[in-house]
């Protein structure tokens, strides 16, 4: 700004400066999120589903890995993740086998897949470690 002062009326100053200090503002709002995006350590600070409880033990936590229930009754399960204020969104498809046993029902899920056009996660791979990729064998990462 000061190399510009004789180009600028006071005006034009003042307007600059204004849009650098809301820069400047604007970086130490994000500097803290990117240091946790950088070394991996971004907290998720909330995994909601819609029609899902017991999903309260993956809040406000760093892990790294984890399971994440689906819906019995349908085919698709859409999570939205909180972090820093940014939510990002999980659609996975699936086909549900369910079977009668004598302790309960037991569902079981192949051909597990992301639709990619609700996803909003900057990157997603879905790493299946069998054929039919099923629910015990199928490993979804997803990057932010």
């Amino acid at each position: 700004v000061d190399s510009l002062s004789g180009e600028l009326s006071n005006e034009e100053r003042k307007v600059l400066e204004e849009g650098l200090q809301s820069l400047r503002e604007d970086s130490l709002i994000i500097d803290e999120p990117y240091k946790l995006f950088k070394v991996g350590k971004t907290k998720i600070d909330a995994i909601e589903a819609p029609g899902s409880t017991g999903l309260e033990q993956l809040q406000d936590t760093t892990i790294r890995d984890f399971s994440i229930p689906v819906d019995m009754h349908h085919d698709t399960s859409t999570f939205y993740f909180t972090y820093h204020g940014f939510i990002d969104t999980l659609q996975i498809f699936y086909q549900r086998e369910i079977t009668q046993t004598f302790d309960g029902v037991r569902m079981k899920l192949s051909n597990i897949g992301v639709n990619k056009e609700i996803s909003t996660f900057d990157s997603i791979k879905v790493k299946c470690y069998n054929r039919t990729c099923s629910n015990d064998q199928t490993t979804i990462y997803v990057y932010f």
